[in-house]
């Protein structure tokens, strides 16, 4: 019943994309072998969605065709903002996201992509696989939703975004039009920012418009990839809102459980490499893409002013706890996030900070 209630809402609201939807196979298990849908919140041709072709690859690959998994990339099976109704609904066993696409439905969730001010990636990933992390999220966020979480991703160290015009003071951003998804979105909002959460593949769209007068994406490779720089050409930084954004993999709850202890560690494994490979691939790219767009394409960087930073952080240590005290699941992530940031801060700051600022004194030459 929930399934078909489903296709008949997207049917309602989505046209072409709901009766597409509705010609694919529930999965199915046959001869020991399961298969899923996955639905994705990515479009197909970018990273994000290559990793996830390279993900299924490897899981049908490492089971021995025991578990398969069709991906459906944004658009295909469902819109990119209803993966998880898709999930939770049975019309896919599994979705792919950024956790903060789905704050609708948790209080919590989107905290667990990331915190203004909060954890870099491989802090990030210290929490996930060594500090429980994986565990807390699915403790306070997926498991009330009915689901089991997986990090399958970290876009590392964003940018501030991309601006029709120069932000100097807390005044420039009264009455922006932004699109800024998550956590971020919210401070914005209290300086009288209007935030305007889109999916990917409707922001050069938006921003070609004038609909929104700046966005944010991820970081020069995939910002300029979507041509972002043929619009705009004031580039901000830093990404003080997602200094490394956790992408999700989440599955049916009920699905997850019918696995037995190996396919859930081959899935297990197979979203622990996609992880690895995303950060990995955006910190080979993003250096080469960022020269191109100064060089090549008149874009300029421009920091942030001490003045505005200041007062967004200021104000991001009033909001989060707010948002966070709107539920005992949210604070309690809250905590442990913030627990998890404390453990850090000198560590990271005696030897990644110190020696990035150490390193601008060597000159290295090719010899």
């Amino acid at each position: 019943m929930k399934r078909r209630k489903f296709i008949k809402d997207i049917t309602v609201a989505g046209g072409a994309t709901a009766v597409a939807a509705s010609t694919f196979p529930a999965p199915a298990i046959a001869q020991g072998k399961i298969r899923w849908n996955a639905v994705s919140a990515f479009g197909k041709a970018g990273l994000l969605g290559q990793a996830l072709e390279e993900f299924t690859k490897f899981v049908s690959t490492a089971s021995d065709g025991k578990l398969t998994i069709k991906a459906y990339h944004a658009g295909e099976l469902v819109k990119p903002f209803e993966a998880m109704d898709a999930v939770q609904t049975g019309a896919a066993q599994m979705g792919y996201g950024a956790p903060y696409y789905w704050a609708g439905k948790s209080d919590s969730i989107s905290f667990v992509a990331c915190m203004p001010f909060g954890l870099i990636a491989q802090e990030q990933n210290a929490w996930m696989y060594y500090g429980k992390g994986i565990e807390q999220a699915d403790k306070y966020a997926y498991n009330p939703l009915g689901l089991k979480f997986l990090p399958m991703g970290n876009t590392g160290n964003q940018m501030g975004g991309w601006y029709a015009k120069e932000i100097n003071t807390v005044n420039d951003l009264d009455g922006l039009k932004f699109r800024m998804p998550g956590l971020g979105g919210e401070i914005l909002k209290t300086f009288g920012v209007n935030v305007i959460l889109l999916p990917g593949v409707e922001v050069l769209p938006a921003l070609t418009s004038g609909a929104i007068d700046g966005t944010e994406w991820i970081g020069p490779a995939a910002d300029m990839g979507k041509g972002l720089h043929k619009v705009v050409k004031n580039y901000y930084y830093p990404g003080w809102h997602e200094a490394g954004t956790i992408l999700d993999g989440f599955i049916d709850m009920n699905e997850w459980e019918k696995l037995d202890n190996n396919l859930k560690e081959i899935v297990k494994r197979g979203a622990a490499g996609t992880n690895l490979f995303i950060l990995s691939r955006f910190q080979a790219i993003n250096n080469n893409a960022l020269q191109k767009l100064i060089k090549d394409h008149g874009v300029k960087m421009r920091p942030y002013s001490d003045e505005l930073l200041k007062a967004i952080g200021n104000r991001a240590s009033e909001v989060l706890p707010q948002i966070a005290s709107k539920s005992s699941d949210a604070k309690s992530l809250y905590n442990e996030i913030v627990a998890i940031r404390e453990s850090m801060l000198d560590w990271s700051t005696y030897s990644e900070l110190a020696f990035i600022e150490a390193r601008k004194a060597a000159r290295m030459r090719k010899i």
